[in-house]
């Protein structure tokens, strides 16, 4: 017992450790990079609500309820300051320390695994999509859903106030896709499948299993929804929100036939990672066929760890979009065939985590335009639990030196590629030398950004300035510049902050049903003149407002409104 006690101790030790110096490199790495759309959005998104906006009546985008979670940070960091200059360096740092959380929850619930559960759990950390480092819909998905499959999956014997806990894990992996509803609702049917099938055989049901302890879990994610509930009804009413609701799902970017959606899926995973797919089916098929099991499992993990590692490399040091999303869908592949070729089995841990994690990506698909982008990020939770199932197969097989050796470099690659992705891949600026500039006030102050992109940034706040806009004046800005409504205390006059073209039909008929939202100020951002002769401009001059020619664009402006 005290052996095995001063081996958990170890366990802590070296993880703290690891945990506490990847977390001072990203602190570091926080400064740079200044992203002028995704990031920023998730924060202008959740500012509006903070000025007293209310959620589905004046915003209509529909990623918004992620802003329900991040609400309560924002009010937090507000609360020391008046105004938000450097709200996105806070931001960051917010991000880092969730991430940490969540890391820490994990490695907490995965004693019974020892020190493997190291891995998945600093995989997480180095994990981000995109490389934004923001609590996004996406990050929040991410985390919640982890959080909830690990808690069911890694508790022997899970009690009352741990299926709580996975109800409100759930809600807010829900609030920030709500297509996640679809993996509770599954596990609902399998419990109420669960109570049939074992009553019959005359025994129990694992307790994760329970039809009782599902209503836990329907408790937990009520007690979310109760409080969801408050936060928009204690600002709009049901006929406001059904008046809104129809433009709210309005979204043509993401409008596809349910069967396009689904055989994209299938068929972009098999673009980029075709060998991979191709060895894993043989491998199946071999597996099936060979019924004596004469070719042994560790021949089964060579190949499959052989071809998953060049996949790896490749998108993790030489791939230039993105690769810190593409290279996290190769792990998933060893630990499907880790499983199939254990002899025993961890059911718990594959149905409980890696199937779910799997069928989350397809979700995600669902959710999203951005096709194998998102798809690949949120191949982490799978893989995740693919490095459990790896140290569960190979540790079976005995001492294997060569088995052992290549797992490890398996895991090396896919763990340096993950932090030099993490370090210097940058999402929406210059690569990393060249992020020389000090931005040193407005909401991006302590960024370190390009000579140009500084520039930009400083030219559009003495537009503002100019304009001296108060909190009672309303601002509506084109183009995807989402970080301009943070750079003013007026009020957000679009029905997102998101990208608003001038050829957006939605316009007009935001202000159609948002009387109250006629702006004061129109930015048109990285506008010319030229502009100045289209049915948008005549819009708003038809009705008293002036144009302006600004450093970064025009403005058209109506004041005493």
């Amino acid at each position: 017992m005290e052996k095995k006690r001063g081996s958990r101790t170890t366990e802590c030790w070296i993880f703290a450790g690891a945990l506490l110096l990847l977390f001072s490199v990203f602190v570091w790495r926080q400064f740079y990079g200044f992203n002028k759309n995704d990031e920023i959005f998730y924060i202008s998104t959740v500012y509006r609500f903070f000025q007293g906006d209310a959620m589905l009546i004046d915003e209509w985008n529909n990623v918004q309820l992620f802003a329900f979670v991040t609400y309560p940070l924002f009010g937090f960091i507000r609360l020391f300051q008046d105004s938000n200059e450097g709200i996105v360096l806070m931001f960051r740092i917010v991000y880092l320390v969730f991430q940490v959380l969540v890391s820490l929850y994990c490695f907490w619930r995965m004693k019974e695994y020892g020190w493997v559960r190291i891995l998945p759990c600093l995989f997480y950390f180095v994990t981000t999509p995109y490389n934004i480092n923001g609590l996004s819909y996406n990050t929040l998905a991410f985390g919640f859903l982890l959080l909830s499959l690990v808690t069911l999956a890694c508790t022997k014997k899970p009690v009352f106030h741990d299926f709580f806990l996975t109800g409100i894990f759930t809600a807010g992996a829900v609030l920030a896709n709500p297509y996640t509803v679809l993996l509770f609702v599954i596990y609902g049917l399998v419990c109420a499948a669960a109570f049939f099938y074992f009553r019959r055989q005359w025994v129990d049901a694992p307790s994760v299993l329970w039809i009782r302890n599902y209503l836990f879990a329907c408790l937990g994610a009520f007690f979310i929804f109760v409080l969801f509930m408050l936060f928009v009804f204690s600002r709009g009413t049901l006929d406001e929100i059904l008046e809104c609701l129809t433009y709210i799902v309005m979204d043509t970017e993401r409008q596809k036939s349910f069967m396009e959606k689904f055989l994209r899926y299938f068929v972009r995973i098999h673009r980029y990672y075709r060998i991979l797919v191709y060895v894993t089916g043989v491998q199946i098929l071999i597996w099936i066929i060979d019924r004596k099991k004469r070719i042994p499992p560790s021949l089964y993990l060579l190949v499959v760890f052989l071809t998953a590692v060049p996949y790896i490399v490749y998108y993790g040091f030489f791939w230039e979009m993105v690769g810190i999303n593409y290279m996290l869908i190769p792990l998933a592949f060893p630990g499907f065939t880790a499983y199939l070729v254990s002899e025993r089995k961890d059911h718990r841990l594959f149905f409980g985590w890696y199937v779910p994690g799997l069928f989350y990506t397809l979700l995600a698909h669902f959710a999203t335009n951005t096709g194998i982008l998102t798809v690949s990020a949120s191949y982490m939770i799978a893989s995740a639990a693919s490095m459990l199932l790896i140290g569960k197969a190979v540790r079976e097989q005995g001492k294997i030196p060569w088995l052992s050796a290549l797992t490890a470099v398996l895991l090396a690659v896919q763990f340096t590629g993950c932090i030099w992705q993490r370090i210097f891949y940058v999402w929406g600026d210059e690569h990393l030398p060249y992020l020389t500039q000090t931005l040193d006030q407005g909401p991006l102050k302590g960024i370190h950004t390009s000579a140009e992109n500084k520039e930009l940034y400083e030219e559009v706040l003495l537009d503002l300035k100019e304009l001296s806009l108060t909190s009672e004046d309303k601002l509506f800005v084109t183009g995807i510049a989402p970080w301009i409504y943070l750079s003013t205390e007026a009020e957000c006059a679009a029905y997102s902050t998101w990208e608003t073209l001038e050829t957006d039909p939605l316009i007009s008929v935001y202000y159609e049903v948002r009387k109250e939202k006629l702006p004061t100020a129109v930015y048109c951002y990285e506008q010319d003149e030229g502009i100045l002769e289209t049915e948008f401009a005549y819009y708003f001059t038809d009705q008293g407002y002036e144009p302006v020619v600004m450093r970064r664009g025009i403005v058209f402006l109506r004041r005493g409104v």
